[in-house]
Parts: C-alpha cells; structure tokens; sequence
C-alpha cells in the first residue's frame, strides 16, 4: 500500500523528496509553487534532476502535485474564470515538467449558482485548459465537502463534469475522506464503506479513482465544514479508516494524508496510525 504526506517544497523539490522519505513515504503530494500566490517562478533544472532521480532511489510514487489555491474554475467572475483556466494549465506543465504522475485540483465554488450551471462551468473550464495544453499527466478531480458554493460535493455531480469533458482518458478523481464524510459519505463501519464504494462504481467508476486524501473530520457527519483532523481521533475514528484502510476497492489506491502539522511529532503519529489498522 502506498501511503505519504502532502509535503512541503520549501527550499526546492528535492528537499521536498528527502523530508518524504524521512517519513517514511511510498508515495507524495506537493504544491509546485506558491499555492496562495499568482506569481510564478521558474523551475530550476538541477532541482528537478534531482528530485526525479531522488523519487526513483527512494521509490516514491506516484506523485501527486496539487493546484494553486486561488484557481476556481467553476467562478462566474469573467476575470478570474480566464484566469484560473490560465493557472490551471501553469500547474499542469510544471506537474508534466516535473514528472509528477497526477495534478489534483478543486472543482471550485459560485455562490448563489444552481449546481447545473457550475457543472457546465468547470466542465467548460476543463475543456478549454486541455485544449490548450494536451495532458500528459492525469488530471484528478477532488470531491468536496458541500460549503457555500461548492461543487462536487456528491459523485454525481463529478461525474457530470466527466461526462462533459471532450478528453476524458486523462481525467480520473481523488477521493477525501474529510470532504466525503463532511459532504454525507458515512465511511465510519465496513457498511459504510461498501455503500460509498458500491457509489464510485456506479457514478465515475472505480477504474477512475487514482488517489486518496486520507484524512479524519473534526466536524459532525454531514456538516458540510472541511476541516481535517489526525488519522482516527476525528468523528471518522479508527474504525472507520480501519474498513477504508483494508477494503478491496481501496487498499491498492495511492493515499496522501493532509493532516495538520502542528509539531513535529504530528506526520510520523499519523504515519504510525495508520500503518497500524492495515491489515
């Protein structure tokens, strides 16, 4: 089972490579730049030399980079909406440059927008992105967990957008179980988690899940509030990562854990916890 952190790029990408193994990470997601900035600098070629031949000593993979915070490709706002389309394929080359495996993005949010019309305009969005640049990588859509505005929040309306898209090859989803569990996906029994399962399959398909955000929820069930939370002491509880962790649809996908980083100690407990309910 590959199981990793989101990891942080200070100080290059191949430190970033080197904090993953330090972890003890089969696997690895990161931001290729600023995620909470419009500027864009230049990757260094040593650093990426460097990093791709780190990942391959190391055996980390597949990696996921994750976009920019501020892209929103579901935004009625013409100016930002250009933008983000504008962004959005940024971060697609530098995953690419990078070698990285995946880019996971937001679907995005437009309050005050019936969902039909957001679906329309993140498909559009998509569409338009890969028109511009034809992925090498894969491209995940990431399931949220239902505030104000969101969209793909339910498997149905990600599937919607998939269906919309003119290149759907390189399109798959990351699934969080924070967002899921936020959005009204119960994973807290094997029940639970056969239900959500059974879901994926019948909606986007589970040939389609290449990632998962493995994170517990500080907030109540259906609460549709993202607030991650360490592995088991949220209101998921080990029980319910322990079905996740071991169930036949999932064990072989790719887990990324975007925990909080309060101390030091936070990634290897997480790390401990989790290795711990695996079969």
């Amino acid at each position: 089972m590959r199981i990793g952190f989101h990891v942080s790029i200070s100080g290059g990408f191949s430190l970033a490579v080197q904090r993953a193994f330090e972890l003890g990470c089969s696997t690895m997601q990161i931001f290729s730049r600023n995620p909470r900035g419009w500027t864009v600098k230049p990757i260094d070629p040593d650093d990426v030399a460097e990093f791709r031949k780190l990942r391959e000593q190391y055996d980390i993979g597949p990696v996921f980079v994750h976009t920019n915070y501020l892209i929103n490709l579901a935004s009625p706002k013409p100016d930002l909406y250009q933008r983000s389309i504008e962004q959005f394929v940024i971060d697609l080359e530098r995953t690419e440059h990078l070698g990285a495996e995946y880019l996971v993005t937001h679907l995005g949010s437009a309050s005050g927008q019936e969902p039909e019309w957001m679906i329309d305009r993140v498909a559009d969005a998509l569409n338009m992105a890969m028109k511009l640049h034809k992925p090498q990588a894969t491209i995940l859509l990431e399931n949220t967990a239902g505030e104000k505005g969101d969209v793909g929040y339910t498997f149905e309306q990600v599937s919607e957008v998939i269906s919309r898209l003119r290149n759907k090859d390189k399109i798959g989803i990351c699934y969080d179980t924070c967002h899921g569990f936020a959005a009204g996906y119960d994973v807290r029994t094997k029940r639970g988690v056969d239900t959500v399962a059974k879901k994926i399959e019948e909606t986007v398909g589970l040939e389609k899940l290449k990632g998962m955000h493995l994170n517990d929820c500080l907030r109540e069930f259906d609460s549709r509030v993202d607030r991650h939370w360490h592995i088991g002491d949220g209101k998921i509880g080990e029980a319910g990562f322990k079905a996740l962790l071991n169930h036949a649809a999932f064990k072989d996908v790719p887990k990324i854990m975007e925990t909080p980083k309060e101390t030091e100690e936070d990634d290897p407990r997480n790390m401990k916890k989790v290795r711990s309910l695996v079969k």
